[in-house]
């Protein structure tokens, strides 16, 4: 293809001016992992991670996890949501479940329900199953595990006849 600086078909690079759409009317259910921005008007159930900007429209509905870069909501969501940088409640949004965000900005009439929190979400490395020293967590109780501690071998009592 002389003089055609495009890539061959579908291997063009995301534009950051992309939106990836699900409309009023469509229910969704999977996973979506995109380099582009979302707009949700429609019903998703699954998780979403994007690069990009998600929308919830006014009637757009998300119930799942979701990863994204900035987030604004007018509609609803459920679920554990993690937002590298702003997230906008707009006044008819109704967010429930676990929410990571960098910056949070919410608007007077929004229902927030659930736990928020200023940060990106800590990995937790997990436990160190029956090393010494380590402590475990069985069911919400805390062990601490260590070696078998060696007691002094007695040497038996002589024997003395009288």
């Amino acid at each position: 293809m002389i003089g055609n600086k495009k890539s061959p078909m579908g291997m063009d690079a995301p534009s950051t001016d992309a939106v990836n759409r699900i409309v009023e009317g469509t229910v969704f259910e999977g996973n979506i992992r995109s380099m582009s921005n979302m707009r949700v008007d429609g019903t998703f159930e699954g998780d979403i991670v994007t690069k990009g900007r998600l929308v919830v429209g006014p009637k757009g509905i998300i119930k799942g996890n979701v990863k994204c870069a900035h987030c604004e909501v007018e509609g609803v969501m459920e679920g554990q949501i993690e937002v590298a940088e702003l997230m906008a409640l707009k006044a008819s949004a109704k967010v429930a479940g676990t929410i990571f965000y960098g910056q949070l900005s919410v608007e007077a009439g929004a229902e927030p329900v659930g736990t928020f929190h200023m940060g990106a979400r800590e990995r937790k490395e997990a436990p160190m199953m029956g090393k010494p020293g380590a402590v475990n967590t069985l069911k919400g109780a805390e062990v601490e595990t260590s070696m078998p501690k060696k007691e002094a071998v007695k040497a038996p009592l002589a024997q003395t006849k009288l």
